[in-house]
């Protein structure tokens, strides 16, 4: 046995990957004889040249400072599979798909004590939310901030069980398996055999019950039939893909979008759905798209009502996507450009708790558009101003603030009023209406962790709630504010999360998004824990379709010939110079007739006029 411990970083690769195969083409590591390498092993080395440091000249420094780099990547076959065992900065050289995502963190789970672990690197998945939790004296994995329904453990920590003990005291495990050993070469394959046990043994759920509710799917060749998955049903346009923004969106502000990538710009969008990426794309496109084409090519693309560009997303990154593959016991969900597997009996139980608390809505459909520069837009604000107009005790506190001195703004909800409950110590309730338009925006969390911060802030900073009394008093306009302001003696409090949706209702909580319901089941048991009650209703939306409209000014136009080209140029009197062509004309436009005119959008530009295959237009009387 080996007197020292020395670090190692263990990947395990693949069926049918091995030293042939695993390395990417421009990898620049040279094969090595070694004397002590264990039978069958192939060791390749990095030799780089050594180079001097940027911040040697960067600071005038004069001594002769030089830095190299240096590291070893061993392949050891075990069994019928092959590990790979870095040493330096080398495992970058290792190809994607050549090794277990997961193998570095199964074997963790699988030796690590439970009650001994020291850190855990955690992500959830619908914001993208990251953190590292770490405790100077060993703890239980529930101490280290970790929430099995909406988290995902990407790294742990820990000491192992008595069992391990002789092997090493303690371990890290991601894709690969950080670990000190005092070991002799010949006696890694017999350590990596173990390894292998332990990575395909399940026993690590006994001590780790729920740690896979989610688990992210890393691998590109498991995520390859995934995709073509998801390219089936946007070529087929059978509806089970959806798109969404993937950021938090904040209706007030008018957000449309377009979509870029094709032959110019889309038409301008007042909501986003996928058939309008299909209309976009047209059938011929569609028919032959591809899942690179929607990373890299087609892009989703905020504006305001004029076409202005804000923020831009790819396609693939804004799609919605849930598959579940016959004979499998998970669901796989693509959100926000990354495939999750999620265990379908979790799937259930989650949809269970949610279902439980829909309730059909006692608020008015909504049909309450706002005009803005002559174009039909979503409005929350609308909306909330017509239901405290059209019911009788509504209060609409929309874009109020009640918070604390100094701090950032927080409305405490958009529709309040108080009720008669028997079950009150007050004899009323004040319940608190937070609304959404579209079930597509991505970060409906966004709506469910202002429910509950607004109600906690309330019940617990009395200067919050004073502020709401009084913005309550002032909207009674001198009625009588008993009832309303009687549930804050006691917080007696209900939350209404309210989504407008044209989505059947009967779907309940399957017309949101998996990460949007994750944080709705997160942040109700908050409130269930509080015993405050609440609830889930969707509002049906009955305004008129958000017809798409031209990003540019229309403009009277002539097919007319030049030379031995036909072509198409502005009528005179309109502003444009009548002898620039204008290119990219629909081609119903550009095939017609000499003489025949048309109005057509037309981006103006110095010297360039254009317009797009996509745009509408239409013949001129």
């Amino acid at each position: 046995m080996a007197d020292k411990s020395r670090p190692f970083s263990i990947y395990l690769l693949r069926e049918g990957y091995d030293a042939n195969n695993s390395l990417v083409d421009d990898h620049g590591l040279e094969a090595a004889e070694a004397n002590h390498a264990p039978e069958g092993a192939v060791v390749y080395i990095l030799d780089a040249d050594r180079k001097r440091p940027w911040w040697r000249s960067y600071f005038g420094i004069e001594d002769d400072i030089w830095q190299e780099f240096k590291g070893a990547l061993l392949f050891l076959p075990v069994g019928e599979r092959h590990f790979a065992i870095c040493f330096g900065q080398v495992h970058h050289n290792l190809k994607d798909v050549a090794y277990e995502y997961d193998f570095g963190l199964r074997v963790t789970l699988n030796m690590l004590d439970p009650k001994e672990l020291r850190s855990a690197d955690m992500v959830e998945p619908g914001p993208a939310r990251r953190k590292r939790t770490q405790v100077p004296i060993s703890t239980e994995l529930t101490y280290l901030d970790f929430d099995a329904n909406s988290e995902i453990i990407k790294s742990l920590t820990g000491k192992v069980k008595p069992g391990f003990a002789e092997l090493f005291k303690s371990a890290t495990g991601s894709a690969s398996l950080k670990i000190s050993l005092k070991i002799e070469p010949e006696e890694l394959s017999d350590r990596c055999s173990r390894f292998l046990e332990l990575y395909e043994s399940d026993e690590y759920k006994a001590s780790f019950p729920n740690i896979e509710n989610i688990t992210p799917v890393r691998n590109p060749a498991d995520i390859a039939p995934l995709d073509a998955h998801l390219l089936a049903s946007i070529r087929g346009k059978d509806g089970a893909t959806t798109l969404t923004i993937p950021d938090i969106v904040d209706y007030k502000d008018n957000t449309c979008c377009m979509f870029g990538g094709g032959e110019g710009p889309s038409q301008i969008y007042p909501d986003i759905s996928i058939e309008q990426f299909y209309e976009y794309l047209g059938d011929g496109v569609l028919a032959n798209i591809t899942v690179d084409a929607l990373k890299r090519e087609y892009r989703l693309i905020l504006t305001d009502t004029e076409g202005s560009p804000d923020k831009s997303y790819g396609l693939y990154r804004s799609v919605i996507f849930d598959l579940e593959p016959p004979g499998e016991d998970v669901i796989y969900h693509l959100c926000e450009g990354a495939w999750y597997k999620v265990e379908k009996a979790f799937a259930t139980r989650l949809r269970t708790y949610l279902d439980a608390k829909c309730e059909l809505t006692d608020l008015s459909p909504y049909n309450h558009d706002a005009m803005d520069k002559g174009k039909r837009v979503y409005s929350e604000e609308s909306y909330n101003k017509a239901m405290a107009a059209a019911h009788a005790g509504l209060l609409c506190l929309d874009q109020t603030d009640i918070s604390p001195s100094g701090n950032t703004a927080i409305e405490p909800c958009d529709i309040y009023t108080a009720r008669a409950d028997a079950t009150a110590r007050s004899g009323h309730r004040g319940v608190f209406y937070h609304i959404k338009i579209s079930t597509r925006s991505s970060h409906l969390s966004h709506l469910f962790n202002q429910g509950v911060n607004s109600v906690e802030l309330i019940t617990q900073e009395p200067a919050s709630r004073e502020k709401l009394e009084e913005i309550i008093i002032q909207k009674l306009g001198g009625a009588d504010p008993a009832n309303f302001l009687a549930p804050f003696a006691d917080s007696e409090y209900k939350i209404v999360f309210g989504i407008i949706t044209h989505k059947d209702l009967e779907g309940a909580s399957a017309n949101l998004p998996l990460f949007s319901k994750l944080s709705l089941m997160r942040n109700m048991q908050r409130l269930d824990f509080a015993r405050i009650p609440c609830l889930l209703t969707f509002i049906p939306d009955h305004s008129e379709a958000k017809a798409g409209h031209a990003s540019y000014q229309s403009y009277l136009v002539e097919v007319i010939q030049d030379g031995k080209k036909r072509v198409v140029r502005a009528v005179d009197g309109q502003g444009l110079d009548t002898t620039i062509n204008i290119k990219r004309c629909p081609k119903a436009v550009s095939d017609s007739a000499l003489g025949a005119r048309f109005n057509v959008s037309v981006k103006v530009k110095v010297d360039e006029y254009s317009s797009s295959h996509h745009w509408p237009y239409s013949e001129a009387a």
